[in-house]
């Protein structure tokens, strides 16, 4: 491979890295969003058992003060800035809990307690929701900046024969390369915080296991392949998820979503969303995963599907087209995952 090659290589694999960063970015706001929202709900109904208690504890005093309830002298309850729900607050919770509604008293406690644990965990999934939109936001800038440095460089080395064009063509590919390492600085830091903010909210999220006999089935990788195969030709774009455009994950998710299994749109999740098999029990339809260092999952940057003998269908980079590829294209593959059915 020519040394031009190899650098349009490197500046591809980047604005991939970049762009299933974004993907995830996207994948997690969305969770978020969809969490807040049915915390939200649950909140509202524990506040409206929140205020019922209230009033029923108001009642109760009330109805001591019209009694006489035997805690002191009326003048005090009068004097009382809170009215009947003031003076229950001032009475020993000790007599109160004894003498009277201990039952009330108890309930309105619980659903105070209710009520507050749903409001933080609505206001961390908020929080997470907005980390994770300012997050695919930074990787946005990021990837149009990674996908401009890119066409710069075409240009420049389209150029060959017009030293003036070339020479600007390569500024401009310079000038576009400081901008993406500005993004991506900004868009790590960002998906940091983001996952700082989102950890809470999803904690019972992590990395499922499954048993070599989880993964769909060989009818079910056939038709995600035969899918795969009707759209070739079609234009890689970042972040695309169809009909008309793809991007690598995207491609995979809807492939598999033909036949019945749901992946979400990031290589990240995908490499979680099932038994993990070896290149030499590959079948069709199983997914292949690249990274960028094979000896650390976190660097995965792209996928294809399996279609047999050997190839795959994938989306591979800006510029290029759904199309069949060697596996061993991109690189040796850090691994493979049958989806789980």
């Amino acid at each position: 491979m020519s040394a031009a090659n190899k650098q349009l290589a490197s500046l591809q694999a980047q604005a991939e890295v970049l762009t299933q960063r974004y993907d995830q970015a996207q994948v997690d706001e969305q969770q978020a969003d969809a969490a807040y929202k049915v915390t939200e709900s649950r909140l509202k109904y524990a506040q409206q058992a929140q205020q019922d208690s209230q009033r029923e504890l108001a009642v109760l005093a009330e109805q001591e003060f019209e009694s006489g309830g035997g805690f002191g002298a009326m003048t005090s309850m009068l004097g009382t800035s809170g009215g009947p729900q003031g003076y229950l607050n001032q009475v020993a919770l000790g007599q109160v809990l004894a003498q009277h509604g201990t039952a009330t008293v108890a309930e309105s406690q619980a659903n105070d307690a209710v009520a507050s644990a749903f409001r933080k965990q609505a206001a961390d999934l908020l929080a997470a929701k907005q980390a994770d939109l300012n997050a695919a936001n930074h990787l946005k800038l990021a990837v149009e900046a990674s996908v401009e440095r890119q066409q710069a460089y075409v240009t420049a080395s389209q150029a060959k024969q017009n030293t003036l064009a070339k020479q600007l063509a390569t500024a401009k590919a310079n000038a576009a390369a400081l901008t993406s390492q500005r993004q991506a600085a900004l868009a790590a830091a960002a998906a940091a915080a983001a996952a700082k903010a989102a950890k809470a909210a999803r904690s019972t999220q992590g990395s499922s296991s499954y048993s070599a006999s989880a993964g769909a089935s060989a009818s079910q990788g056939d038709i995600a392949a035969n899918w795969a195969l009707t759209q070739l030709g079609k234009p890689y774009q970042w972040g695309g998820a169809g009909p008309s455009t793809w991007d690598c994950s995207g491609l995979t998710m809807a492939a598999w979503a033909h036949a019945g299994v749901s992946l979400l749109h990031y290589t990240g999740y995908q490499w979680e969303e099932g038994p993990h098999v070896s290149l030499s029990q590959l079948r069709r339809g199983d997914l292949l995963f690249y990274a960028t260092n094979n000896s650390d999952p976190d660097t995965i940057h792209h996928v294809g599907i399996y279609i047999g003998n050997g190839t795959m269908v994938d989306a591979p980079f800006t510029g290029a087209f759904v199309r069949i590829d060697s596996i061993y294209w991109p690189g040796t593959p850090i691994g493979a995952v049958r989806p789980a059915g």
